[in-house]
């Protein structure tokens, strides 16, 4: 469990923090009950502390007051994924897409939600896109390498392996 260290210098664990954020948002909404940034932060708290159908609820009311946000789409297909409601998750990554065709975490997680499906071809077309938008992003190859692995190409796979090392490596030196 990681740790945060508040103002009074007290340890806090993380899932303490998060249900403090929760219950300030909490308090903020009942001021402020169309500020959409106030339902989208609870929900990424929610999500921290797997409470994801709560998530889901938060995101949903973010994208009624903006539609237009693809951050909130994509984050409610991971509270989606989470409840192992796939076609829902990709359908809001495809959204979050159809709002920003190069938004590369939309683009890993739908390669995740192809992967939970073993449709580890289509997965990795999403990660090829995501490693395209950004070549640094040593998740996207991870995911890549174990996609490739599950359909036997082990050398593939090694390869995205040890460039996750290389890039994991250059940002802890």
């Amino acid at each position: 469990m990681a740790w945060v260290h508040g103002s009074d210098l007290s340890m806090m664990g993380d899932d303490d923090y998060a249900f403090q954020i929760i219950q300030h948002l909490t308090t903020q909404l009942r001021v402020h009950p169309d500020d959409r940034q106030l339902y989208f932060q609870r929900a990424n708290a929610y999500l921290d502390r797997g409470e994801f159908q709560n998530a889901i609820d938060d995101y949903t009311r973010a994208i009624d007051l903006e539609p237009q946000d693809p951050v909130s789409y994509n984050n409610r297909g991971i509270a989606y994924r989470s409840l192992e409601q796939t076609d829902r998750a990709i359908a809001d990554y495809r959204r979050a897409l159809e709002l920003d065709v190069n938004y590369r975490d939309a683009y890993n997680n739908l390669g995740l939600a192809f992967s939970d499906l073993s449709d580890f071809d289509t997965a990795i077309r999403h990660y090829d896109r995501a490693i395209e938008l950004d070549p640094n992003y040593w998740y996207a190859y991870n995911n890549r390498g174990m996609a490739l692995w599950a359909l036997g190409r082990r050398e593939e796979a090694q390869q995205d392996y040890a460039k996750v090392k290389s890039l994991v490596g250059a940002t802890r030196r």
